[in-house]
């Protein structure tokens, strides 16, 4: 069975560069443009992964990973956050939320296959 991964980035553009990665590298793709629907996407679909962007319209993605991690009845996926953020103290922020891991954007392959070796899935 393939692993699944849920994009949640407000850019189309974004998604469909990540979809491109992700899709090579064998997983299954859902996507979300926003908090609101990326939570009704874990909840009906429970991916292994979730590529969380920053800066959403609707909330951050610190708030979507604080959402999961408190929502008992979800799968408890891995959680990548994804932004142009370098502060050290963002990143801190972000795993104390409960982020598995951060990356920069933009990120390319060899980036996301470190990051899915770390996290067993290749």
């Amino acid at each position: 069975m393939r692993p699944s991964c849920l994009i949640l980035d407000d850019s189309r553009l974004v998604r469909a560069v990540a979809r491109s990665l992700f899709e090579a590298l064998g997983f299954s793709v859902l996507e979300a443009e926003d908090v609101k629907d990326g939570l009704l996407q874990c909840a009906r679909s429970a991916p292994d992964l979730v590529l969380v962007d920053w800066n959403m319209p609707d909330a951050d993605g610190i708030s979507f990973i604080r959402a999961v991690r408190a929502d008992a009845s979800l799968s408890q996926p891995k959680l990548l956050l994804c932004s142009t953020e370098t502060r050290l103290s963002e990143i801190r922020a972000a795993l104390r939320a409960g982020a598995d891991s951060y990356m920069l954007k933009p990120f390319d392959r060899p980036k996301l296959q470190h990051r899915l070796r770390r996290f067993g899935f290749l």
